[in-house]
Protein backbone atom coordinates (compact mmCIF):
# COMPACT_ATOMS: atom_id res chain seq x y z
CA UNK A 1 0.00 0.00 0.00
CA UNK A 2 1.53 3.31 -1.03
CA UNK A 3 1.46 6.48 1.03
CA UNK A 4 -1.67 8.20 -0.43
CA UNK A 5 -3.67 4.97 -0.11
CA UNK A 6 -2.51 4.52 3.47
CA UNK A 7 -3.43 8.11 4.37
CA UNK A 8 -6.91 7.56 2.91
CA UNK A 9 -7.22 4.30 4.85
CA UNK A 10 -6.03 6.06 8.02
CA UNK A 11 -8.56 8.87 7.65
CA UNK A 12 -11.48 6.53 6.93
CA UNK A 13 -10.57 4.35 9.92
CA UNK A 14 -10.21 7.44 12.13
CA UNK A 15 -13.62 8.71 10.99
CA UNK A 16 -15.22 5.36 11.90
CA UNK A 17 -13.46 5.41 15.28
CA UNK A 18 -14.60 9.00 15.81
CA UNK A 19 -18.24 7.98 15.39
CA UNK A 20 -17.71 5.28 18.02
CA UNK A 21 -15.90 7.74 20.32
CA UNK A 22 -18.81 10.19 20.03
CA UNK A 23 -21.10 7.47 21.31
CA UNK A 24 -18.69 6.69 24.17
CA UNK A 25 -18.47 10.41 25.10
CA UNK A 26 -22.26 10.63 25.13
CA UNK A 27 -22.52 7.50 27.30
CA UNK A 28 -19.87 8.79 29.74
CA UNK A 29 -21.58 12.19 29.92
CA UNK A 30 -24.96 10.54 30.47
CA UNK A 31 -23.50 8.39 33.23
CA UNK A 32 -22.10 11.47 34.95
CA UNK A 33 -25.33 13.43 34.61
CA UNK A 34 -27.39 10.46 35.85
CA UNK A 35 -25.12 10.15 38.89
CA UNK A 36 -25.44 13.87 39.67
CA UNK A 37 -29.22 13.64 39.28
CA UNK A 38 -29.34 10.59 41.53
CA UNK A 39 -27.25 12.33 44.22
CA UNK A 40 -29.39 15.46 43.93
CA UNK A 41 -32.72 13.70 44.43
CA UNK A 42 -31.31 11.79 47.42
CA UNK A 43 -30.03 14.94 49.10
CA UNK A 44 -31.45 13.85 52.46
CA UNK A 45 -28.67 11.24 52.67
CA UNK A 46 -25.29 12.28 53.95
CA UNK A 47 -22.83 12.74 51.09
CA UNK A 48 -19.85 10.57 51.78
CA UNK A 49 -16.42 10.45 50.20
CA UNK A 50 -17.30 7.40 48.09
CA UNK A 51 -20.11 9.37 46.43
CA UNK A 52 -17.74 12.20 45.54
CA UNK A 53 -15.23 9.66 44.26
CA UNK A 54 -17.89 8.21 42.00
CA UNK A 55 -18.86 11.64 40.67
CA UNK A 56 -15.26 12.61 39.98
CA UNK A 57 -14.65 9.21 38.39
CA UNK A 58 -17.55 9.77 36.02
CA UNK A 59 -16.57 13.32 35.08
CA UNK A 60 -12.94 12.35 34.51
CA UNK A 61 -14.03 9.36 32.42
CA UNK A 62 -16.07 11.77 30.28
CA UNK A 63 -13.10 14.14 29.96
CA UNK A 64 -10.72 11.32 29.04
CA UNK A 65 -13.07 10.02 26.37
CA UNK A 66 -13.56 13.54 25.06
CA UNK A 67 -9.79 14.07 24.78
CA UNK A 68 -9.41 10.68 23.12
CA UNK A 69 -12.14 11.63 20.63
CA UNK A 70 -10.24 14.87 20.00
CA UNK A 71 -7.10 12.85 19.26
CA UNK A 72 -8.99 10.63 16.83
CA UNK A 73 -10.53 13.74 15.23
CA UNK A 74 -7.04 15.20 14.71
CA UNK A 75 -5.97 11.95 13.07
CA UNK A 76 -9.07 12.02 10.82
CA UNK A 77 -8.13 15.54 9.71
CA UNK A 78 -4.61 14.37 8.93
CA UNK A 79 -2.91 16.34 11.68
CA UNK A 80 0.18 14.69 13.06
CA UNK A 81 3.06 15.83 15.21
CA UNK A 82 3.16 17.78 18.43
CA UNK A 83 -0.59 18.37 18.57
CA UNK A 84 -1.21 14.62 18.81
CA UNK A 85 1.64 14.15 21.28
CA UNK A 86 0.23 16.87 23.53
CA UNK A 87 -3.25 15.33 23.37
CA UNK A 88 -1.91 11.89 24.31
CA UNK A 89 0.04 13.42 27.20
CA UNK A 90 -3.10 15.21 28.43
CA UNK A 91 -4.99 11.91 28.29
CA UNK A 92 -2.20 10.31 30.34
CA UNK A 93 -2.29 13.09 32.93
CA UNK A 94 -6.07 12.80 33.24
CA UNK A 95 -5.82 9.01 33.61
CA UNK A 96 -3.23 9.28 36.39
CA UNK A 97 -5.24 12.00 38.17
CA UNK A 98 -8.29 9.74 37.91
CA UNK A 99 -6.27 6.93 39.48
CA UNK A 100 -5.22 9.25 42.34
CA UNK A 101 -8.85 10.21 42.99
CA UNK A 102 -10.06 6.60 43.00
CA UNK A 103 -7.13 5.35 45.04
CA UNK A 104 -7.87 3.99 48.48
CA UNK A 105 -4.98 5.54 50.37
CA UNK A 106 -5.17 3.02 53.20
CA UNK A 107 -4.44 0.12 50.85
CA UNK A 108 -1.98 1.89 48.53
CA UNK A 109 1.67 1.02 48.80
CA UNK A 110 4.41 3.63 48.86
CA UNK A 111 5.85 2.20 45.66
CA UNK A 112 2.53 2.72 43.86
CA UNK A 113 2.31 6.32 45.08
CA UNK A 114 5.89 7.01 44.03
CA UNK A 115 5.21 5.44 40.63
CA UNK A 116 2.11 7.57 40.09
CA UNK A 117 4.03 10.66 41.21
CA UNK A 118 6.85 9.84 38.80
CA UNK A 119 4.32 9.32 36.01
CA UNK A 120 2.76 12.74 36.67
CA UNK A 121 6.19 14.37 36.77
CA UNK A 122 7.28 12.70 33.51
CA UNK A 123 4.02 13.57 31.75
CA UNK A 124 4.23 17.15 33.00
CA UNK A 125 7.79 17.47 31.70
CA UNK A 126 6.82 16.06 28.30
CA UNK A 127 3.87 18.46 28.17
CA UNK A 128 6.12 21.41 29.05
CA UNK A 129 8.67 20.27 26.45
CA UNK A 130 6.04 20.04 23.69
CA UNK A 131 4.78 23.51 24.64
CA UNK A 132 8.34 24.88 24.55
CA UNK A 133 9.07 23.27 21.16
CA UNK A 134 5.79 24.53 19.70
CA UNK A 135 6.45 28.03 21.02
CA UNK A 136 9.93 28.07 19.44
CA UNK A 137 8.50 26.82 16.14
CA UNK A 138 5.93 29.64 16.07
CA UNK A 139 8.53 32.35 16.67
CA UNK A 140 10.29 33.67 13.63
CA UNK A 141 13.96 32.88 12.92
CA UNK A 142 14.92 36.50 13.62
CA UNK A 143 13.43 36.22 17.14
CA UNK A 144 15.48 33.09 17.84
CA UNK A 145 18.67 34.70 16.45
CA UNK A 146 18.19 37.82 18.57
CA UNK A 147 17.60 35.65 21.60
CA UNK A 148 20.80 33.67 21.09
CA UNK A 149 22.88 36.84 20.52
CA UNK A 150 21.57 38.68 23.57
CA UNK A 151 24.15 39.32 26.30
CA UNK A 152 23.76 37.31 29.45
Amino acid sequence: MNLPQYRTFERITAAILLIGMILVVLLASWSFLWSVFHVTINIDQQLDFATFQTLFDRVLAALITLELANSVHQMAKGRHGLIQVRTVVIIGILAVVRKFILLEIETASGVLLMGLGAAILALGLVYALTHWIEERAHRGPEDQTAESEAPR
